[in-house]
């Protein structure tokens, strides 16, 4: 456990180091990344921030759409993220998965996780800025005068 977050750190970076297929999802933005590290002739691996998914089995058939041309997965490490987006990387996880993807020698692949990063930041800021708003939220209690 890690900042009372309740996150394994040693096992979500057991599942970037080695798992082939992986989300990372934050609950806060309803919102997952997606990794997928198999390749096929002339594709490297997949990084794509994506909607939640409902179940494991509905990422395994988003996977199998998005990457027809490979079998279908047939499993993939779920990792809850409820914590803030900048804390994969103070955590040390982005810098795995920036290890792992610069191994698969697809220099493309890198920039893309990066782009991904730069999706959650913002998607992150416009879900603090809804909360402040009280867009899309509402309190469990009224103060009382």
């Amino acid at each position: 456990m890690d900042g009372n977050f309740g996150l394994d750190l040693d096992t979500v970076i057991q599942h970037v180091e080695n798992a082939d297929t992986f989300s990372i999802f934050f609950p806060m933005l309803r919102r997952a990344l997606v990794v997928d590290m198999r390749e096929s002739p002339g594709q490297g691996p997949l990084v794509r921030v994506m909607p939640m998914a409902r179940s494991a089995a509905d990422r395994l058939r988003s996977l199998k759409r998005q990457r027809p041309h490979l079998p279908r997965p047939t499993e993939v490490a779920a990792i809850p993220w409820a914590t803030y987006v900048e804390n994969v990387i103070s955590f040390g996880v982005w810098d795995r998965l920036v290890k792992r993807l610069e191994s698969s020698g697809h220099k493309d692949v890198v920039r893309s996780a990066n782009a991904c990063l730069q999706d959650l930041r913002r998607f992150e800021r416009q879900e603090i800025a809804a909360l402040i708003r009280g867009n899309r939220y509402e309190t469990i209690w009224a103060r009382k005068n």
